[in-house]
């Protein structure tokens, strides 16, 4: 019995070493070195303390296996906690905030992170991998198991598991507790960078699962919506001709020239502080920065507040799972055809998915446009106002549209130039920029000269149509200007005072309205969440409960933002309103939508489809070259990413414009069946032409 219990304390022992081993290194992975570790371990020994107690429990449990498999299921326990780590100090290098449960969720943004990994990062930690995969098999095989189990390590195993789930039922989920208490633990929802740097990063990421979940807010019921719904004035518009609606959300969109500190040698937006000048405009208070665009996007739509969300979350992922009364459905009940277009691909935050339940009629994405224009690792905003113009001179029937673009997206070169590079900055203050922060800043400048003269032409092409038109052109966040916040630092922009001027200048882009019609001329300083209510009152198009709210408050001067939590004080936000928009925003996206009178009215269009039509063979010819026999094949709705497969099996494209294919004859060529089908970059077919027989 003796020698049993010196069994499992020892591999208790070992086990309490190896989780301070763990932490360690996870501590010095995001803190960028083991110094730094070893400094939060000796001053923040409480924090510690917490950390250790929940790894210990969870590699304990492992303890219920024998050695070899104790050994292979804790090194499978550790890799998720060591890319936790490397992970948060990714997201902290590039956004200055660690990892959050939410972020499991984003696979796309991760494929957009690893783009700031370094050859010789990635060289390192692919080499790491092998060592500890090397290590594991050494040890499987070197080290003996034993000849029979241990009821009392079992049973220690046991009570770990029960310790684990307790603690996490009746501790973790509580924001403040005696434990945390005593072991200095603490969560600031709007400063994750400081939780998990007092923290610690296990504990940070513990502390931040409750994003996952959403409570009603108190009196949520029906009586109550339908009071607010009575008591809300709702607006009405003559019954004339309704106009096209462009709504185009940026990539990145943000004036370089606010940085007072910096010269530049020409406005990189003339045409649009011309028309800001000339037409409504101002700054519109976003809820993110350097990413997460579809979070501004989701407050465009929607009407609803990201800010009342948990923080990290993200509705797109996490949320949008039935239908919504959102722009695109109101649109679509007056009349209107709705498009969405955006040059990636159709997966990218479930956009494809998504929209359908916010109503548009179809999604115009990457994989259905025709030949789009490469800019670095994206697409140039040429072919966002080609789509634009291709639909708006589609038929008569009003339309909204709405367009994101990519070409601004990050990360922005801190060497070389495109080649239509014409922009160059420097510092004012006496100071220089580091030469890679100077090329950042000119790099993103040489994007917006671009940007600005796509948004020229298609506003220009606009008043040739002699069609009454709103243009809505605003940026999704800022960009991120090199790591840490590299250009704003440098040009003295960004100063970490966390006041909320500094808030509010990292957190709002500018905005245009332009129209043909109203004649109207507005200082619009809004939020992206009534950024739809005033898009449709400029329409004269009724919105729905939520957007009716935000509108008549906006109207009578008691609300243009709603902003940071932490924040709202500074807005004077009346309490009342606060609660209101809680309540019904609720109701749309979580509860049991009171405020939707007839809910057949926003289910999805049964039609809805991405890209305007499927593929169409009309005809296969066989044209012979120097020898060589390709088959031509001939029809419609043909795009980059249409692919020919002949007797099943893809063949490469040799050319190809929207109605030609060209692709070489198989050796065999007795009888061939040929079919053009879209596939986005995850292999999927997203729709298929008609098959055509070719008889030789």
């Amino acid at each position: 019995m003796w020698g049993k219990i010196k069994q499992s304390i020892l591999s208790f022992v070992i086990t309490a070493i190896y989780v301070y081993l763990v932490i360690f290194v996870v501590e010095a992975i995001y803190r960028g070195n083991f110094h730094e570790s070893y400094i939060w371990i000796k001053g923040r020994t409480k924090p510690f303390t917490y950390n250790f107690i929940y790894l210990f429990l969870l590699f304990s449990i492992l303890r219920v296996f024998r050695r070899k498999l104790y050994i292979l299921f804790t090194f499978l326990m550790t890799v998720p906690i060591i890319v936790l780590a490397v992970a948060s100090r990714i997201k902290f290098e590039i956004r200055g905030e660690p990892v959050l449960p939410p972020d499991l969720l984003l696979s796309s943004e991760a494929v957009n992170m690893a783009e700031f990994f370094s050859t010789s990062s990635l060289t390192w930690i692919i080499v790491g991998l092998a060592v500890l995969i090397a290590l594991l098999v050494f040890l499987i095989i070197k080290v003996p198991n034993e000849k029979k189990k241990n009821w009392l390590q079992i049973t220690l195993s046991v009570m770990a598991i029960i310790a684990l789930v307790s603690l996490y039922q009746f501790e973790a989920k509580e924001q403040s507790t005696t434990m945390k208490s005593k072991l200095h633990i603490a969560k600031w929802v709007w400063n994750q960078k400081l939780t998990t740097a007092q923290s610690g990063v296990i504990a940070g990421f513990i502390q931040n699962l409750d994003l996952m979940s959403i409570e009603a807010p108190k009196n949520y019921k029906k009586k109550t919506i339908e009071d607010i719904i009575h008591q809300t004035k709702v607006p009405t518009y003559a019954d004339s001709e309704k106009p096209n609606v462009i709504v185009i959300m940026s990539e990145a969109f943000w004036d370089p020239t606010l940085l007072t500190n910096v010269k530049f040698n020409k406005d990189p937006l003339p045409f649009f502080h011309k028309m800001q000048e000339e037409q409504s405009g101002g700054m519109l208070s976003i809820p993110v920065f350097g990413g997460s665009t579809a979070n501004t996007e989701f407050e465009a739509l929607t009407g609803v507040s990201t800010q009342f969300l948990p923080a990290g979350s993200v509705p797109y992922l996490n949320y949008v799972t039935k239908p919504i009364a959102a722009l695109p459905n109101i649109f679509r009940q007056n009349g209107y055809e709705t498009t969405a277009i955006h040059s990636f691909h159709n997966w990218f935050y479930q956009r494809g998915f998504v929209y359908k339940y916010l109503g548009f009629d179809r999604f115009v994405s990457l994989e259905y446009m025709n030949n789009p224009t490469r800019d670095g690792n994206f697409y140039h905003d040429k072919v966002m106002t080609d789509e634009i113009l291709r639909k708006i001179n589609m038929g008569n029937q009003p339309n909204f549209i709405f367009a994101v673009t990519t070409q601004n997206h990050g990360p922005y070169a801190s060497t070389g130039k495109k080649t239509y590079a014409n922009v160059e900055a420097e510092l004012t203050n006496g100071n220089k920029f580091s030469s890679d922060t100077e090329n950042i800043l000119e790099v993103y400048s040489d994007n917006l000269t671009e940007i600005d003269k796509q948004l020229e032409r298609l506003i220009t092409e606009l008043k040739k149509t002699n069609k009454k038109t709103v243009v809505v052109f605003f940026g999704d966040h800022l960009p991120l200007l090199g790591t840490d916040y590299k250009v704003y630092r440098e040009a003295g922009y960004y100063k970490e005072t966390n006041t909320y001027d500094e808030y509010q200048k990292m957190y709002a882009t500018p905005l245009l309205v332009w129209d043909n019609f109203s004649g109207k001329k507005e200082d619009l300083h809004i939020g992206s969440s009534l950024l739809g209510s005033i898009v449709m009152d400029r329409a004269g198009v009724q919105g729905d409960y939520l957007t009716n709210y935000l509108l008549e408050n906006y109207k009578e001067g008691s609300l243009t933002k709603i902003v940071r939590p932490d924040f709202l004080a500074n807005e004077g936000l009346k309490d009342d309103v606060v609660r209101n928009i809680k309540l019904l925003q609720y109701d749309l996206l979580f509860g049991e939508q009171y405020g939707v009178t007839d809910k057949k009215k926003i289910q999805p269009n049964p039609h809805y489809r991405l890209g305007y039509k499927d593929p169409v063979i009309k005809k296969v010819s066989i044209e012979s070259v120097d020898g060589v026999k390709f088959l031509v094949i001939h029809g419609d709705y043909f795009t980059g990413l249409s692919y020919v497969y002949v007797n099943d099996e893809n063949t490469r494209k040799e050319s190809f414009d929207e109605n030609t294919i060209r692709v070489r004859m198989p050796e065999k060529n007795e009888h061939l069946k040929v079919q053009v089908k879209v596939l986005d970059s995850n292999s999927k077919i997203l729709s298929e032409s008609n098959t055509f027989v070719v008889k030789k």
